[in-house]
């Protein structure tokens, strides 16, 4: 539930937290800019802890959560570098970021991660997936976990294991439903039910249009 606040209340958290996601970000981009993976993984992880709060409305929310969006997409090409480097395997570094801060941060960075690690095809791409779907449903706050499940849609929606696409993999299923079927499914009904659950009728509709 939110907590009681007039709109003047509701623009100063978001600046608030705004603030917080800069200020990380910038921490973060000094270690970018270093190859610092450890101050990289503390600095993002504290940028997205921003997104706890339980104080703004949705429309807000969805502000905080594009400002710490931007700054995700930046590291995800850090991840893949390190990778392609040699620096960190995708593999330890999957295992490094589930220590990372508090569940909610963790998980975008898991995510994120995961989306390299998917890239990478050093294991197939619904295995990865099911790991990330499954973890994400420890996010039982309605607005928190609908956006953390929006963001594992958005980062993964062209690397579904389709029948015919390069993330098929060896043992892709036999029948007409598609792993990528069945992570979508899965996924548009969990975010349905926290939608439901958070009366956000506005953002229904738009699953039901992705999802068409």
């Amino acid at each position: 539930m939110l907590p009681d606040g007039g709109a003047d209340d509701e623009e100063r958290w978001l600046a608030e937290g705004i603030a917080g996601v800069q200020q990380n970000a910038f921490y973060m981009h000094r270690a970018l800019d270093s190859n610092n993976l450890k101050d990289a993984l503390k600095y993002s992880a504290q940028m997205l802890s921003e997104l706890r709060t339980s104080r703004l409305p949705p429309h807000k929310y969805y502000d905080l959560y594009m400002r710490a969006f931007d700054e995700l997409r930046k590291l995800e090409v850090f991840f893949r570098e390190e990778t392609r480097r040699g620096s960190c395997s995708v593999v330890d570094l999957y295992e490094l970021v589930q220590h990372a801060g508090n569940v909610l941060p963790r998980l975008y960075l898991l995510c994120t991660v995961g989306s390299v690690y998917i890239k990478s095809k050093e294991a197939p791409a619904k295995d990865v997936l099911k790991d990330l779907v499954e973890m994400c449903r420890g996010i039982q706050h309605p607005l928190r976990g609908l956006f953390l499940r929006s963001y594992l849609s958005q980062i993964s929606r062209d690397k579904l294991p389709d029948i015919g696409s390069e993330y098929e993999g060896s043992s892709s299923l036999a029948s007409s439903v598609t792993p990528s079927h069945v992570h979508l499914l899965d996924d548009v009904l969990l975010l349905g039910q926290l939608c439901f659950r958070h009366h956000c009728p506005f953002l229904i509709s738009g699953l039901s249009a992705s999802a068409a």
